[in-house]
């Protein structure tokens, strides 16, 4: 498995391209670990074939739409985890709690996920979900 730490692969089919990017998580530095850096992620990717970005935490999505960025996968917020408490996710997060979103034309999911999060062993009209995505050939959005 290769780790996408601030960078990029290229996944080629067909003759057709697509960008697959990661960064790492804004609570990085903390963990003496180098932050998330969105343009070191991208950089030298082929000008025309559609990005993937997986960022953790779905706050900076405005700034991947503006990178050109066709689809953001995050969670982070676990949707919520309570009712009510999805209100003070999104104010951490930029309004982004759990779902479809569309930022600037780029299409952001952020997924429930699967588990609990370590500290609160409870999750309450918030269903936990393993998502699959059918990526199909469509207009390429540049950012020029």
């Amino acid at each position: 498995m290769t780790m996408l730490l601030n960078a990029h692969t290229v996944l080629t089919r067909n003759g057709a391209s697509l960008v697959l990017a990661g960064v790492t998580d804004l609570s990085a530095p903390a963990h003496g670990q180098t932050g998330p850096d969105l343009d070191a992620a991208l950089a030298g990717r082929p000008a025309h074939a559609p990005v993937v970005l997986m960022d953790h935490q779905p706050r900076m999505a405005q700034n991947a739409a503006g990178q050109g960025v066709a689809l953001q996968l995050s969670g982070h917020t676990h949707g919520g985890m309570l009712p009510g408490l999805a209100r003070l996710v999104a104010r951490g997060n930029n309004g982004f709690v759990s779902g479809r979103y569309d930022v600037g034309g780029m299409t952001l999911y952020v997924s429930n996920g699967t588990g609990l999060w370590p500290g609160f062993a409870l999750r309450i009209a918030c269903p936990p979900e393993i998502t699959r995505f059918s990526l199909r050939a469509g207009p390429v959005r540049n950012a020029e």
